[in-house]
């Protein structure tokens, strides 16, 4: 009879224990699934602004406007943006998908290039007020290191691209000036 008061006593506890883990274990994995860093949620929101382009060859630059839109994904471990700026009268939009990659702590995004997906993964470092994502890209049949910078300031978001052909030399390449939307 002791014997059989101990296994139920055993199950129970293995049935406890079965509950708690299932019940902790996916509330613990659901909320890991979305550690979406604090600085992607500077993405967030609707803003509009300048693209300011460099010219080759020139210390001049090319100003367009431009709008910026920022949504959450249905993942919670990322954004959606829509990207759009006015170029001579003609309005020039993209799409693009930021999902956080938890295990390698570093950006994925996908995008439409000329009817064709592309993804890129981007290596992160971020500071108070400023992120840095970066990764290898190629220029001009060159292979160059590719750095963006996004800066959240009050009320503001700036994002710009800068290249290095491996000399050390950061090129300006682009930059959003952009002003949150104030509803």
């Amino acid at each position: 009879m002791t014997k059989i008061k101990d296994s139920v006593y055993t199950l129970r506890g293995l049935h406890l224990f079965l509950f708690l883990s299932l019940t902790f274990g996916s509330l613990i994995s659901s909320a890991q699934a979305q550690m979406t860093p604090d600085w992607m949620f500077a993405l967030e929101g609707p803003y509009v602004g300048r693209f300011e382009q460099a010219i080759d060859g020139k210390d001049e630059l090319v100003t367009y406007d431009a709008r910026f839109d920022g949504l959450r994904n249905g993942k919670e471990n990322g954004f959606v943006l829509q990207l759009a700026k006015e170029v001579n009268g003609e309005i020039f939009k993209s799409v693009q998908m930021w999902n956080w990659n938890d295990a390698n702590q570093t950006v994925e995004i996908a995008s439409l290039n000329n009817n064709e997906a592309v993804t890129s993964e981007w290596f992160v470092s971020s500071g108070t007020l400023s992120t840095s994502l970066t990764r290898g890209a190629s220029e001009a049949n060159a292979a160059v290191i590719e750095r963006w910078r996004i800066e959240r300031l009050p009320g503001q978001l700036r994002w710009d691209r800068y290249v290095n052909f491996g000399d050390g030399d950061w090129q300006f390449r682009w930059r959003y000036v952009l002003d949150e939307v104030v509803k």
